[in-house]
């Protein structure tokens, strides 16, 4: 169940990256903060993030299993730095919700890198779980 829950989270995170990528593509420039492209990245996110803190107390029930001690301190260290990179990424979101914030441009770069360092600590924690099988 542990490793569902991840990988829901994971689904999750992946459709709200394709929002903003699809409204780009589709209409050649980025969505206005209160639009329907933008709501849907926000609910998907929301979701992502919920499911996200929910895989660690989900796996606190496998804790003793044996994939859990084999896959040891380095795959639950890249889980808790994909953790809180998750909880960063999802104040940076809340924080562009703001339409009248006044480094935009900044802000959305921060979100983009968050995004991108929580696919990498996801990637390596997954793949640190899946070696040690």
């Amino acid at each position: 169940m542990a490793a569902w829950s991840g990988w829901i989270a994971v689904a999750l995170m992946c459709a709200a990256a394709l929002v903003p990528l699809v409204q780009r593509l589709r209409h050649g420039v980025r969505a206005a903060p209160r639009s329907q492209s933008v709501a849907t990245h926000e609910l998907l996110g929301m979701g992502a993030t919920a499911a996200g803190c929910l895989h660690p107390l989900m796996a606190l029930f496998y804790l003793g299993s044996p994939e859990a001690i084999g896959a040891g301190e380095l795959a639950l260290g890249l889980g808790a730095l994909a953790f809180v990179l998750l909880i960063a990424h999802a104040g940076r979101g809340l924080r562009l919700r703001d339409p009248k914030l006044a480094d935009r441009p900044k802000a959305r770069r921060a979100h983009l890198t968050t995004a991108v360092a929580i696919a990498a600590a996801i990637g390596a924690h997954a793949a640190a779980c899946l070696l040690a099988k």
